[in-house]
Parts: C-alpha cells; sequence; structure tokens
C-alpha cells in the first residue's frame, strides 16, 4: 500500500505516491501520457515489488491525476515535467543518485531528464520512450484520438497500448473517471496543439537526441516485440547515440505498456538491470 503526499514544487502541486523505506536506494516511477494517465494506475502493480529492495516515488505528472493541470504552450511537453522531476528529488530525496524508469511518454521524459546536468542519476530506462523519435504517426493519431470522455472510447485506446487482461476492466474504469477530473482532459488536449505556421520550424529546433552523445549514465532501453506505436528497430537506432553510456536493450513478447499487463514481467526486468547499478 502507498503513502500519498501531496506537495508544492516551485508554486504547483505535486501528488506522489511512495511505497518502501526511504533508506532504501531512490528510484522514480513516470507514467505514460494517454487521457486518463496517471501514477497509481500505471504502476500500483509494479511499484510494491520494486519497494522490496527501493524507496518507490511515482509522481502525477503536471496535467495529470491530482497533480496541478498547468499547460506551457512555449516550450516542449518534457520541459516542465523535468523541472517537476528536480524540484520532486529535491524535496524527497536530496544528495542522492537515483535510478529513473519511464514507461512510454515517462520513458520518454527519463531519457530527457539524461540532459539535466543537475540531476545525479543511478540509471535510467525507457520502456517504449524514445525521447521522441522513432514513432508511428498511425499510433500518435490513434492515441490522441479521443474526442470526449467516453468509457467505451478509453477501452479503445488502452487497446494500443495493452492486451485485454484480467484487470483490463478496471483499468478501462480508472482511466476513464481520471478524465473527468477537471482540467485533465484540457491538459492532455492542449499538448497536441501545433501552430501550423511554425510547427516545423519548432520540430527542427530540438537538437535530441545529439544531446545524448556525452552521456555515461546507464541506460535501458525496453521494447515490446508487439507494439504497433513504435518502430520495431527503435532501441537500436536510440541505442546509437549514445556511444559513450553502458545501453542494455532488452527486448519483451508484449505490447507497448507491460507495465500494465505483464507487471511481474516488468518487475524482474526492471530489477535484473538495477542491481548492477546499486
Amino acid at each position: 500500500m502507498s503513502l500519498t503526499l501531496t506537495l508544492k514544487l516551485h508554486g504547483l502541486k505535486t501528488e506522489v505516491h511512495l511505497w518502501g523505506q526511504n533508506d532504501r536506494p531512490p528510484l522514480l516511477l513516470l507514467h505514460d501520457g494517454m487521457y486518463g494517465a496517471d501514477a497509481l494506475t500505471a504502476w500500483d502493480q509494479v511499484a510494491p515489488i520494486l519497494a522490496d529492495e527501493y524507496f518507490v516515488m511515482a509522481p502525477d505528472l503536471l496535467g495529470f491525476g491530482r497533480s496541478d493541470k498547468v499547460v506551457f504552450l512555449d516550450r516542449s511537453p518534457y520541459l516542465p515535467r523535468v523541472d517537476q522531476i528536480e524540484a520532486l528529488l529535491e524535496a524527497l530525496s536530496p544528495a542522492r543518485s537515483c535510478h529513473v524508469i519511464g514507461t512510454s511518454f515517462g520513458g520518454s521524459l527519463a531519457l530527457r531528464t539524461l540532459e539535466r546536468d543537475r540531476l545525479s542519476l543511478a540509471s535510467v530506462v525507457a520502456i517504449s520512450g524514445t525521447g521522441g523519435p522513432w514513432r508511428v504517426p498511425a499510433g500518435i493519431a490513434a492515441l490522441n484520438d479521443y474526442p470526449q470522455p467516453d468509457l467505451e472510447q478509453m477501452k479503445s485506446l488502452l487497446d494500443q497500448v495493452t492486451s485485454r487482461y484480467a484487470g483490463f476492466e478496471h483499468l478501462a474504469e480508472r482511466r476513464y473517471r481520471n478524465t473527468l477530473i477537471s482540467g485533465h482532459f484540457e491538459s492532455i488536449a492542449a499538448m497536441g496543439l501545433r501552430n501550423p505556421a511554425t510547427a516545423r520550424a519548432s520540430a527542427s529546433t530540438d537538437p535530441y537526441p545529439s544531446t545524448l552523445i556525452q552521456i555515461k549514465t546507464p541506460v535501458m532501453l525496453v521494447a515490446g516485440t508487439q507494439d504497433p506505436l513504435l518502430d520495431p528497430d527503435w532501441a537500436r537506432k536510440l541505442a546509437s547515440h549514445l556511444p559513450n553510456a553502458p545501453v542494455t536493450i532488452e527486448t519483451l513478447p508484449t505490447g507497448h505498456s507491460p507495465n500494465l499487463d505483464h507487471a511481474e514481467l516488468t518487475a524482474s526486468t526492471l530489477l535484473s538491470f538495477l542491481r548492477a547499478y546499486r
């Protein structure tokens, strides 16, 4: 069972869920960016397993769950959330190197934390998160196809990322309810807004993944063999941009979000990697 805290970070509310003892190595879990996502629906089956060995922190990212519904339209969706992560680690785990694990958008965000020199990172794991590139356009469109909160439409969204496992109906109900939280739908919809006059120019100014060339932090990239949303070779392509880092590529016989329908497999895969860098 988790402990839930509400913090003010840079003047913005962050809700964070904690598992395990705080004298253990700190581990930060970052959830996906789908409509209805939050920390608990992404990680509540995996986090308790990890908490046997780690002090696990899982925040609701800005715009999601019970954290503030804030959108910055003059910067990438990663930057304010990296700021949120930095402030969270300073509040809960100061002066300690932290492991960071993210799934989907959270995996991309985890990789983007590598660009922040001030963060002390023990390792980074991206589960189906590329940092931005190598996403299938049809998959992006499918995950954005949620015109209004609706339970059946939520199930269709989840079909893109997970199987109809035993907990699927409960997950769909929880995430549907999350889309009814004031400001959530608007915050996620706003992340997809682009000025057609400047969208291409803005994309071309993002230097990622060339920013990773000097990174020496251990990285694991977890790819699902049945993932319809990403280039099947994304992990190898991304690893080529990390020539100075120890990179592990782990392939699982799963879809996009194994943390949802293969929690035990996901946890064991993560622990095998993390133990090498305690």
